[in-house]
């Protein structure tokens, strides 16, 4: 008995990638399109809305007296693009842009914005790794697909950087869905595009750091910026030329590149962008918790996750040396067309650096904008609180996760300081 269309489970089990594509396709068959977006049952949305009960805000102390310059960075989770959405997107002039042109202006606002790929976008690439002539469309089943190995038209790229996104985490249990010409291609469609990424390599620059350093240009100067991302996995598709960084298997190598970077005097942040945890679980694992830890108290200034899918919590790390740091497990989903309200809710998180003068940046204040993925009658991330009465089952159900004292309105520029985190001052 089939459970779920085979786009409800991301991670293809060993061997069973064929079984998964002839499952979802009988399930498509029997159900139809509208499978996709079958609303949650109502029973489960009374038990997200009664009740809530929200994490206690977040407040960071120490940059309070550190003058006003704040970098401003804004995170996503996982740009996840299903085969409904790649053909959507493939009919809209706006391509994929259109999925998340209404939260645009927010993602422009930062400083610098960040989001996990989810999956390659190799232009010509079919799902065995072999060349082929790229098709004359952005969806066409084939080259450019869904689950269970996915693959979008390059146009990806372009589309999120005119959304305001400057870095991409590469590094995720869908790297090698086109094997390693599909890691070269991707990278390469980044890189044409003018934007960074973290977390694997192109065969050409098997010497290249695994990190990538961003300079932001703020008030006050330029402050450089460190991403580092890994993954958990590939799915048991083989790395056989070492080009994705595993967090697990790598995890002393990726602690001598946090330590390394925090002795630089030219880097002045560290994000480290882990792709793990449990999918469909909002708790993380117990050795997430120490890895993030151990990888801030090596210096690094916030863990930023992804994966699972749904949202995990955020909180406040003191490190061995005293600094105030942030652990986001995981953002969810932002843009997909998966099933349930918890994968269909997800958030802008809202971070401001300040100078902790020691000629580094340290956490300023943290703050989340609530998002829903509208899935019917085309594909829409929106702000829940830039909806008109709708959304209320989203809200509360992330509230559940993220404390709703760090709530930040959907207003652009966004504060860089809110929720308590300083008596006074944007």
């Amino acid at each position: 008995m089939i459970a779920f269309p085979a786009h409800a489970r991301e991670t293809p089990r060993p061997g069973r990638l064929l079984v998964a594509a002839l499952c979802g396709a009988l399930s498509l068959a029997l159900a139809g399109a509208a499978w996709a977006e079958k609303p949650v049952k109502k029973k489960r949305m009374t038990q997200e809305t009664s009740a809530p009960v929200s994490p206690k805000p977040i407040v960071f102390e120490k940059p309070c007296a550190d003058g006003t310059t704040r970098v401003r960075v804004a995170t996503v989770g996982d740009v996840l693009l299903h085969d409904m959405l790649q053909k959507w997107a493939s009919t809209q002039k706006q391509g994929f842009y259109a999925a998340f042109e209404s939260v645009a202006d927010i993602i422009r606002s930062a400083d610098i914005a960040f989001a996990n790929l989810e999956g390659p976008a190799a232009a010509g690439v079919a799902s065995n790794g072999k060349e082929v002539r790229p098709p004359a469309t952005r969806y066409d089943k084939s080259v450019y697909r869904g689950y269970p190995m996915f693959n979008y038209h390059p146009s990806i790229v372009t589309d999120l950087k005119r959304a305001g996104f400057r870095i991409l985490n590469t590094a995720n249990n869908h790297a090698l869905d086109r094997h390693q010409l599909g890691a070269d291609r991707t990278i390469e469609a980044i890189k044409a595009a003018g934007l960074s990424h973290t977390g694997t390599r192109h065969r050409s620059a098997m010497d290249a750091p695994w990190h990538t350093v961003t300079p932001v240009k703020v008030a006050g100067g330029t402050f450089n910026i460190a991403w580092l991302g890994c993954t958990y996995g590939t799915n048991d598709v083989p790395d056989r030329a070492n080009q994705v960084l595993n967090c697990y298997a790598a995890k002393d190598e990726i602690l001598g590149i946090v330590k390394d970077l925090a002795k630089k005097r030219d880097v002045h942040a560290i994000f480290v962008t882990p792709h793990w945890g449990g999918e469909y679980q909002h708790k993380p694992e117990p050795r997430q918790t120490a890895w993030a830890k151990e990888m801030l108290d090596a210096g690094a200034t916030a863990i930023i996750g992804q994966h699972p899918h749904v949202m995990q919590p955020i909180e406040k790390y003191v490190t061995q040396d005293g600094r105030e740091t942030l652990i986001a497990y995981s953002l969810g989903n932002f843009v997909s067309n998966q099933i349930g309200l918890p994968r269909l809710s997800s958030a802008i998180l809202l971070l401001a650096l300040g100078p902790d003068g020691k000629g580094k940046l340290q956490m300023a204040s943290v703050g989340w904008i609530p998002l829903r993925m509208q899935v019917r009658g085309g594909f829409r991330v929106e702000a829940i609180d830039r909806l008109k009465g709708e959304g209320r089952e989203n809200r509360i159900h992330l509230a559940r996760h993220l404390p709703e004292g760090n709530i930040h309105p959907p207003t652009t520029p966004f504060a860089t300081q809110f929720a308590g985190s300083c008596p006074t001052g944007t």
